[in-house]
């Protein structure tokens, strides 16, 4: 049976959600992010782009190429929108997979009878949308979620592009690099010092190269060229609850400093929250990891009060982590689980009704700039790696 995959991407979803609140700016160049010249830019909206402005330039730079820059804050309608987007879509598709706040895949195998033509659907799908939620979207079909979501950025805005079976790997061949997600700041440069500046070019060196280069992703590079993807939609209502949420980081030089290795551990406590927040799931318990310079690994859990709160979970795991520091050998891994996971977050208690409503706000704002620019776009101070005390001794 042929797939028949589509991706759905709202177009400069955080501008078009503050336009709806604010109608008389539409046609202007228009900006979401903060208002300081030290902020940054969230989304910007088409008639902004023209003038060179884009997301994550600093404020002032977008000031600079384009005075007449209208500023609006990230506006508070943006996870009704998303969740009203989603809800409608499961009433067009059998099994519809929430990527993203804006992104959406959609698996319409087998209902052949019901949607004849993907065009079609597609259609209709986009017309719904503007007309219910008053969002422009962008779809890209084809027969894996790969192509369809490079269909999909290739499509902006407000369009449609079918990639047809068998066309897939020609489709791609002459896109730039950095078209293939996955591919990206860092590993561009290091594609294009090995003189791979297309995607057509990637397929110039074997498999057995890529994978000796750079293992699994490079299996996915040489695969991702020719339009390979095997990445099921997953209906977000069925995707199997997690027993754990574990991350470690193996360090790249040993070290015995105390400051160094919590900077790591930090970070490592933010991503786990991160996922155990966007799943919308809590955890009960933690366990702290260290293997030392001779491989002795040592490991300590605690029970905690059900929660996904970075507040709660942190202090649990520095308390581990100081009883398991204990010898004066320098560390080479620092790891972290969190254990007994169940869905549902936490439930806000008084403390938290009688904050302050940008408090409040704050970890569903913090959500929203990581899922547009990637996790390490915004990190505590105490997450930053200090490479100066990476070796200091305790």
């Amino acid at each position: 049976m042929q797939k028949r995959i589509a991706c759905l991407d709202l177009d400069a979803f955080f501008v078009e959600a503050a336009l709806l609140e604010n109608p008389e700016l539409r046609g202007f160049p228009v900006a979401v992010g903060g208002f300081s010249n030290r902020s940054i830019i969230c989304s910007a909206s088409y008639e902004a782009r023209k003038f060179g402005i884009s997301s994550a330039m600093p404020v002032w730079m977008a000031k600079n190429r384009c005075p007449d820059l209208k500023l609006l804050p990230i506006p508070e309608n943006i996870g009704k929108l998303s969740n009203a987007t989603h809800e409608l879509l499961k009433r067009f598709c059998p099994v519809v997979e929430k990527a993203s706040v804006d992104e959406f895949y959609l698996d319409f195998t087998g209902c052949d009878r019901i949607y004849k033509h993907n065009l079609d659907i597609a259609e209709t799908i986009t017309q719904a949308i503007a007309k219910e939620t008053g969002l422009p979207s962008t779809i890209g079909i084809s027969t894996n979620k790969l192509v369809c979501k490079i269909a999909s950025n290739m499509g902006k805005p407000c369009g449609i592009l079918e990639i047809l079976p068998g066309s897939e790997s020609a489709f791609l061949s002459h896109l730039p690099i950095k078209e293939i997600p996955g591919i990206g700041k860092k590993m561009e440069p290091t594609l294009k010092a090995m003189g791979v500046h297309y995607v057509s070019e990637i397929l110039t060196l074997p498999i057995d190269a890529w994978r000796a280069a750079f293992g699994k992703t490079g299996e996915y590079i040489f695969n991702a060229a020719r339009g390979i993807c095997e990445n099921q939609v997953i209906a977000s209502e069925n995707k199997p609850i997690r027993k754990g949420i574990s991350r470690d980081t193996t360090l790249y030089e040993d070290s015995s400093s105390r400051a160094y290795l919590l900077s790591h551990l930090s970070r490592l406590t933010e991503k786990a929250i991160y996922q155990l927040q966007n799943e919308n799931l809590s955890c009960a318990s933690v366990t702290v990891k260290i293997r030392y310079s001779d491989f002795v690994t040592k490991t300590r859990t605690m029970t905690i009060t059900r929660t996904d709160r970075e507040a709660d979970i942190y202090p649990a795991a520095v308390m581990l982590f100081s009883k398991l520091f204990q010898r004066r050998v320098k560390v080479r891994l620092v790891g972290l689980q969190l254990g007994s996971i169940q869905p549902g977050g936490t439930t806000p208690d008084l403390w938290d009704i009688l904050l302050p409503e940008y408090k409040q706000n704050l970890p569903e704002v913090i959500k929203i700039i990581r899922a547009r620019f990637g996790f390490n776009s915004i990190l505590r101070s105490r997450s930053v790696i200090n490479q100066t005390i990476k070796s200091n001794q305790v």
